[in-house]
């Protein structure tokens, strides 16, 4: 049995927090190819974009293990040209997911009025002339230096609930209980850690003082609320016709 987890700064804290006996197991993966990857071994255990379970609905899914945001921090940011007064594309970089390119086609028309084009982009960035949506590591410290705006922010703005952005799910439900079971109080065990763990990370000191500043709006635990949370966001597809049928999530 082996633990997936997308490369970005939420799970490698979470990668870093396992009981020494998991610490090995642990494989870095792109987003996208992550619920593909359970699917070639079922035995192991992921953290998986929330959306992914749309087309995965046999996943078992952990009722109180997660990583969830309720507030400025996000691991997407939009970016925008400065002072435009309408926007037509979209670049997308990083570490994109389901949640991304789907939730990002409900935002746009639902709170903005606009169906923006987007566009994977492979291209040094440039602000000035081009707007983004940026995932993952990929953000480094531009939150603070180029005005980020938080797609955490956006969704908690359509569903007034913490955004669930990853899971985690196995194909096995005993192996994901004996993981989730060692886990439980995972919130007051990084941040009692949090100093030591961002050291191991080697983060920006901008970056790092940005997150410290907001780490209480990241959630590794679940509670009824995060699981609510969950439930809204899964429908919000179905809703706006992206999907035929809503997803019965076999919580565990």
């Amino acid at each position: 049995m082996n633990i997936i987890i997308p490369q970005n700064i939420f799970s490698a804290l979470f990668a870093l927090s396992l009981p020494n006996k998991y610490k090995d197991k642990v494989i870095i993966k792109e987003s996208s190819l992550i619920s593909q990857d359970l699917e070639k071994d079922k035995k192991n255990i992921a953290l998986i974009p929330s959306l992914d379970l749309l087309k995965h609905q046999e996943l078992f899914v952990s009722k109180k293990i997660g990583i969830s945001f309720g507030g400025i921090l996000s691991n997407s940011y939009f970016y925008f040209i400065p002072e435009q007064t309408t926007f037509n594309k979209i670049l997308l970089k990083g570490d994109l997911s389901s949640n991304d390119i789907i939730l990002s086609k409900i935002l746009f028309p639902e709170l903005f009025g606009v169906e923006p084009e987007f566009a994977i982009d492979v291209n040094p960035i440039d602000f000035q002339n081009n707007n983004y949506l940026i995932v993952g590591v990929d953000n480094e410290s531009y939150p603070i230096t180029k005005n980020g705006i938080s797609f955490t922010e956006q969704i908690d703005g359509m569903i007034d609930l913490p955004y669930v952005n990853f899971v985690l799910a196995s194909y096995e439900k005993d192996s994901l209980l004996e993981v989730e079971n060692e886990l439980l109080g995972l919130d007051e065990k990084i941040e009692k850690q949090i100093d030591e763990l961002f050291g191991k990370l080697k983060l920006d000191s901008d970056l790092r003082n940005y997150l410290l500043d907001n780490f209480q709006s990241v959630y590794y635990d679940f509670t009824e609320i995060e699981v609510e949370g969950l439930t809204e966001l899964l429908k919000l597809p179905y809703y706006h016709g992206i999907v035929e049928d809503l997803v019965d999530i076999k919580f565990v």
